[in-house]
């Protein structure tokens, strides 16, 4: 634990002992231009909700057998992945081991989540002994190169005649996803897995209780929120009481997403970094803490929200496109009929906000054997036959209309994953700049503090202490 989080601990500690959207919705219709400057405009609800338009496939196969690399290279692959993730990895990469013309021979090492993989990483760059390829976050990419650790620069492979990516695959790729690895013109990485952050919402309870539609204001989510908390107070089940709107939620990218809908751009400084000190940002704490003391948002006693969520005792929480095959399954099993969806976070003053999150694959500088050796290994990992089985593996966002155009099953099998997609013209990226580590554990311990703190005149205090710590004061 760096020294930041752990003064940011040891003040919260001290702070604390001190005080102590429908069956039918409206959609809305995303007009995409440049991914980050998306339109959105009311439609009808009959309108087809915007779907990225697949792109052609190229007939002209990139020749690759004409590469010639000597026999027995041998490549360490590190990743942060488990469950079922991790096992596709291991499948594809023995599938690779096994098949590919040139020998060469790929060995996994799994380090168990994100954090592991980052301490396991500092302590291979102290002893200069950098894995082959590695899987991690863009952030964490980008800090390393900005400390002189040496990654290769992929474009000169993903732009090769002999053995890159054709221009329909390039061209394929959501800006989103394939602008993330960039540092000015050097290529970092290419996606490996993206999730996207949404809201679950119950249309068929919603429409019962007289909403057409999904709350597209914040004003509107509170409303609806406080409504179903309402309507579990007023039936006769006793054990529901207290319940029913929105399940509160101390995650980072949470916070980060309901500051962002009261903040719109300004959240972000020039620098990159986050700003806790805009007025809309107390804005947001406020809007979170009324929520939450007039029970219209609540915490169980679960440590997921699917069960409560079947149950009809939240109308919303927030989550993650990985959770939808919980999701389907626990519904099927109480049998509930309920139709449910994914929407963004409303925002009354910019556009609804979806962040997404995950990991691509990187290069570290090694001889040029090793090099070409890892780039065919990632250009097989990352073949649309490949990014397929990571999606239908875990739920994950598809990172380019090519694997859009080839799920029409899928996309039948699983309708909220592919409603889902209408919301990628509105993504944006999770911030990538060095601080982003230090301000996840703030965000979160944030919003842990908010539940605990008994009046709205503590917020700027909370505020202006992370501010503090972000700034490094």
């Amino acid at each position: 634990m760096n020294k930041k989080t752990t003064a940011f601990l040891f003040l919260l500690a001290s702070f604390i002992s001190l005080f102590l959207y429908a069956c039918s919705p409206q959609t809305a219709a995303v007009l995409p231009t440049d991914t980050a400057e998306a339109t959105v405009v009311d439609s009808p609800a009959t309108e087809t909700p915007f779907i990225p338009t697949p792109s052609p496939v190229s007939t002209e196969a990139v020749n690759l057998s004409a590469v010639s690399l000597p026999e027995g290279i041998q490549l360490e692959f590190w990743h942060p992945w488990s469950g079922e993730l991790a096992n596709l990895m291991a499948e594809l990469v023995e599938q690779f081991n096994q098949e590919n013309q040139w020998g060469i021979t790929v060995t996994v090492q799994v380090h168990a989540d994100e954090l592991v993989l980052l301490q396991d990483m500092d302590q291979a760059a102290a002893n200069a002994e950098y894995p082959d390829v590695v899987a991690a976050p863009s952030a964490y990419l980008k800090t390393w190169y900005r400390q002189g650790w040496p990654l290769l620069d992929l474009t000169a492979f993903t732009d090769s005649p002999e053995y890159g990516l054709d221009a329909d695959q390039l061209a394929a790729f959501l800006p989103v996803f394939w602008k993330n690895d960039l540092i000015d013109e050097v290529r970092l990485g290419l996606p490996a897995f993206r999730d996207g952050h949404f809201l679950f919402y119950n249309q068929s309870w919603a429409q019962q209780m007289g909403f057409d539609a999904y709350p597209q204001t914040s004003l509107d989510f509170q409303a609806q929120a406080c409504a179903a908390a309402a309507a579990n107070l007023a039936d006769a089940q006793l054990e529901n009481n207290g319940t029913g709107g929105w399940l509160y939620d101390t995650r980072a990218l949470t916070l980060l997403s309901w500051l962002r809908a009261f903040n719109g751009d300004d959240l972000i400084r020039s620098d990159g970094e986050i700003s806790f000190a805009e007025e809309g940002s107390q804005v947001a704490l406020e809007y979170l803490f009324d929520m939450y003391y007039q029970n219209c948002a609540w915490t169980g006693k679960q440590s997921e929200p699917f069960q409560y969520f079947a149950d009809r005792y939240a109308l919303f929480y927030s989550g993650d496109s990985q959770d939808i095959f919980t999701q389907e399954i626990v519904n099927q099993n109480v049998k509930s009929g309920d139709d449910w969806m994914l929407i963004p976070y409303p925002s009354d003053d910019s556009r609804p906000v979806v962040y997404v999150d995950g990991d691509s694959y990187a290069v570290f500088q090694k001889d040029i054997d090793k090099e070409l050796a890892a780039w065919l290994f990632l250009r097989y990992l990352n073949s649309t036959e490949n990014q397929i089985k990571v999606i239908q593996a875990t739920g994950s966002l598809p990172f380019s209309t090519i694997t859009i155009g080839q799920m029409s099953d899928f996309r039948k099998e699983h309708p909220v994953w592919d409603q889902a997609l209408q919301y990628l013209a509105l993504a944006q990226p999770i911030p990538d700049t060095p601080g982003w580590m230090d301000a996840e554990a703030v965000l979160s311990d944030m919003a842990w503090q908010l539940k605990y703190t008994a009046a709205k005149e503590n917020l700027p205090a909370i505020l202006n202490e992370a501010e503090r710590i972000i700034q490094g004061n």
